[in-house]
């Protein structure tokens, strides 16, 4: 009895999604990569959370800010650094995806496991960055919109989840004097993300394409002083 031949495994060519398929495949990129700033923001908001609690009277308030407001720093340049370092990735898949584009139209297939969503777009730290907001955008309408103990409940967990959105305008109430700070506030706060992380996703791929612009100009010189000794 012969044997069957192996039935060979399709492969699979991520490179030429369809629009749509694009689109699903780029959310998913995108808020797997706010998960670490968003987790670093929360952890830094627990530590100012924490300062607050300890500086209860007047004369820890200055203390609060300011310490607060570190806390808060430090957490942007988590920030800063991870999308940094996300758009020299993504600007180094960006330049294989064109060489991949290049060989197509040359009629050679290749790159058949390359991701486009990966690449780099000028955009795309901004809408990292709008993803990592997304949580306080939720928490702030909601306690911009109930009443009383309702916009008290929300503030709560928005100072759990979110504090570095909610505490600037609750140190603004307490300097200002006034008797309660709306939830609404809080949506300026989400500029900050968005900001930082935009702003140092397009840093690193220009640092990166920098580097690969000095790498090709060495290559390109090792090759002419070559050409050079052999004449």
């Amino acid at each position: 009895m012969l044997n069957e031949a192996p039935k060979k495994q399709k492969i699979k060519d991520f490179s030429d999604p369809t629009p749509w398929q694009l689109f699903w495949r780029i959310q998913r990129e995108s808020w797997r990569r706010m998960v670490s700033p968003f987790f670093m923001y929360m952890f830094l908001s627990t530590l100012a959370l924490a300062v607050e609690a300890i500086t209860r009277d007047e004369a820890g308030t200055v203390i609060e800010i300011v310490l607060g407001s570190l806390c808060i720093a430090v957490g942007a340049f988590f920030n800063a650094h991870l999308l940094f370092n996300l758009g020299k990735l993504h600007y180094d898949a960006y330049l294989t995806g064109c060489i991949h584009r290049r060989n197509r139209a040359l009629g050679i297939q290749s790159g058949g496991d390359h991701r486009v969503e990966r690449e780099y777009r000028v955009w795309k730290g901004f809408y990292i960055g709008f993803l990592v907001g997304v949580p306080a955008i939720i928490l702030g309408v909601i306690a911009g919109a109930l009443p009383g103990t309702g916009a008290g409940i929300a503030h709560f967990f928005m100072a759990m989840f979110v504090g570095w959105a909610i505490f600037p305008p609750i140190w603004a109430q307490h300097s200002l004097g006034l008797e309660s700070v709306s939830g609404y506030w809080s949506l300026l706060m989400v500029l900050m993300p968005i900001l930082v992380s935009g702003i140092a996703y397009i840093v690193g791929a220009m640092v990166e394409k920098k580097k690969k612009a000095a790498e090709a100009d060495r290559a390109e010189a090792v090759k002419k002083a070559g050409k050079k000794e052999k004449k």
